[in-house]
């Protein structure tokens, strides 16, 4: 009987220490909230400056307008996230990174998107990049090296969002695989034009700078490098101006036969 007493009163003793050490932990957190608590509702970390970093087209004012609901607000408080969305909704930036510097600056830097190609819409221009986001809208191109893009019925556009394309999302979908396919001479080209075959499907015409024309097909990022090779041929070897056809397994090059054929054969 002694020995279960003893066993008892070790239970006991071993019990009331967690259930004391659990009190001690519950104290220590709640005199940690009631510390932080003014600092956090304190003006000692309220937003009085925010700087802007990476834009180069973009101005900062722009950036710093859109961010300034979060002006006197705590540093410490406020959420990344919530930043990020309000300028990705308002401004056409591809990526936005939020920092900040004790005690009062927010710092904001941006990585700007790049103007890829350029819709027509109402006698003016939508600048768009690779992913289809509208960058500007213009009313000229003047010496922008971008080419126009052709074919498409753009019925509403603004900046940081997607223009809306009537009855084309699918090839507007391909439209922007073959653009990013040709980035690297999207500057020798003056235009794209996108048309639907006899089959419903997406097929390019491409107008390069020094005059001719290429007849892509269907969208093929394994045409592309093909494309680049022959037209370096042609230059190459001065055969003249005429239409690339890469539509099939074997290209075919047609030297025109006046000048200006290249436009009148646009579909």
């Amino acid at each position: 009987m002694p020995g279960i007493y003893l066993q008892e009163k070790i239970y006991t003793n071993s019990r009331k220490r967690k259930i004391n050490k659990k009190r001690l932990l519950l104290l220590m957190a709640f005199l940690c909230i009631i510390a932080v608590m003014p600092v956090i509702y304190s003006p000692l970390f309220a937003v009085k400056n925010i700087q802007v970093l990476g834009n180069k087209n973009i101005s900062s004012d722009e950036v710093i307008k859109v961010a300034s609901f979060f002006y006197n607000k705590n540093l410490l408080m406020i959420k990344k996230g919530d930043v990020q969305k309000a300028l990705y909704e308002s401004i056409p930036v591809k990526e936005v990174q939020i920092n900040y510097r004790l005690p009062h600056t927010l710092v904001i830097c941006i990585k700007e998107r790049e103007i890829s190609a350029a819709l027509p819409y109402l006698g003016s221009f939508v600048l768009i990049d690779s992913d289809g986001i509208v960058v500007k809208i213009v009313p000229k191109l003047d010496y922008l090296a971008v080419p126009v893009v052709t074919g498409f019925n753009v019925t509403h556009a603004s900046v940081a969002g997607p223009p809306v394309i009537e009855n084309n999302a699918d090839s507007f979908k391909k439209f922007l695989e073959l653009i990013s396919a040709v980035s690297p001479i999207a500057s020798e080209l003056s235009e794209i034009h996108v048309t639907v075959d006899e089959s419903n499907d997406t097929a390019f015409y491409l107008y390069t700078l020094d005059g001719f024309k290429v007849f892509l097909g269907c969208y093929d990022d394994k045409k592309i490098p093909v494309m680049e090779q022959i037209l370096e041929d042609l230059r190459k070897n001065n055969r003249g101006k005429g239409e690339l056809n890469i539509s099939g397994d074997t290209p075919v090059f047609k030297p025109f036969n006046r000048e200006g054929e290249g436009k009148e054969g646009k579909p």
